[in-house]
């Protein structure tokens, strides 16, 4: 009987997901809005989409989460939102991610040329599905990452990238990350944070001895002296993922799993990051917003490719109250950035002599 109803739970679960309609003040459903969830086949790999704008002809803007791996996306759909009027934004979980985690993914098809195909090949369906030549992308630290290696190979797709808090160096911006943490513990005595770095020590090529537990050991104290998040959000995130319609508790369920995906890619793939090499130049025109308290992936390692990268349009945009997340902390400037550099609609200012 048990057993029985925890299955009735899970296809309950699994069946929940969908998404709110856009509706005018008297209830009735926008014309041409789009509101939905849906499946679809990436690479032989069953990945999910929520797909959400106010008018279905507005530019599509596809957002590439961070990670490798989580259930981050209702975060962004939360923060978001304020977009969907100017855009049709395009909420995707990556391969082995959110919705679309699945234990049949191969590991072996857990790299970045995959990814960056996978983000090719469902730019190409969007583009033929809402008759549009050209996308704009926005990518939150690995999706940053992935963005600018996407752009660099297909940069005929997309009309700009905004990265924000791209990875650019794996092997430095651990070591910064490491200093930042290690002098904090020591400003402020914080004796048992002080030991665990101790304990840990410095990164190797951006490695640390102890793996994945001591890498999210060194995350935690970096977060606690407000390298992560500056502002203090309090409980507000989990409400946000408890409250989603997209997702349910079978969703989060499987976020031990996610990481067990993910973490062999992110270990290989992490040493080897110098965009400076690799990524010196892109033919895409492209936006860098980084937080100003952001020792996460340290803002100063990223403004520095900023300085030597080589793009048709690039712009370094500083969020000063934000650390690594500032598309949650400031979402409000994050918006009217996107809206101005992106379709050129300015924010409202206001002039002294309008309060007169």
């Amino acid at each position: 009987m048990r057993k029985t109803l925890l299955f009735l739970l899970l296809v309950f679960c699994a069946a929940c997901s969908t998404t709110r309609p856009f509706r005018t003040s008297d209830g009735k459903r926008i014309p041409n809005s789009i509101a939905q969830v849906r499946r679809l086949k990436i690479n032989g790999s069953k990945q999910f989409l929520t797909i959400r704008g106010a008018d279905r002809n507005k530019p599509i803007l596809l957002w590439l989460h961070g990670g490798p791996g989580g259930v981050a996306m209702p975060l962004y759909m939360h923060h978001s939102a304020a977009l969907e009027e100017q855009f049709v934004v395009v909420y995707w979980d990556q391969r082995g991610s959110g919705k679309s985690y699945s234990p049949r993914i191969s590991p072996a098809s857990m790299t970045l040329d995959q990814f960056v195909s996978d983000t090719h090949e469902l730019t190409s369906w969007l583009k033929k599905n809402f008759h549009q030549d050209k996308l704009f992308l926005v990518g939150h630290s690995w999706g940053g990452f992935l963005g600018l290696h996407v752009i660099s190979q297909h940069p005929t797709d997309y009309a700009a990238l905004v990265a924000v808090s791209p990875i650019t160096d794996g092997p430095r911006s651990e070591q910064v990350s490491y200093e930042f943490a290690f002098h904090q513990a020591q400003q402020r005595g914080d004796t048992a944070g002080f030991s665990t770095l101790k304990r840990i020590g410095p990164p190797v090529n951006g490695l640390y001895q102890g793996g994945f537990d001591a890498t999210l050991q060194e995350r935690n104290l970096v977060q606690k002296y407000g390298g992560s998040y500056h502002q203090n959000l309090g409980g507000t995130f989990y409400r946000i993922l408890w409250r989603s319609k997209e997702y349910n508790l079978f969703d989060y369920l499987k976020t031990k799993k996610i990481y067990r995906l993910n973490w062999p890619m992110d270990h290989a793939i992490w040493p080897t990051i110098d965009l400076k090499r690799q990524i010196p130049m892109v033919n895409v025109p492209i936006y860098f917003c980084l937080g100003r308290h952001d020792h996460h992936v340290p803002a100063t390692v990223v403004a520095d490719y900023c300085a030597s990268l080589q793009a048709p349009v690039k712009e370094v945009i500083w969020f000063e109250e934000s650390a690594h997340h500032l598309c949650f902390e400031e979402p409000q400037k994050f918006h009217a950035l996107l809206k101005e550099k992106l379709l050129g609609i300015k924010p409202n200012v206001v002039r002294a002599s309008d309060n007169k």
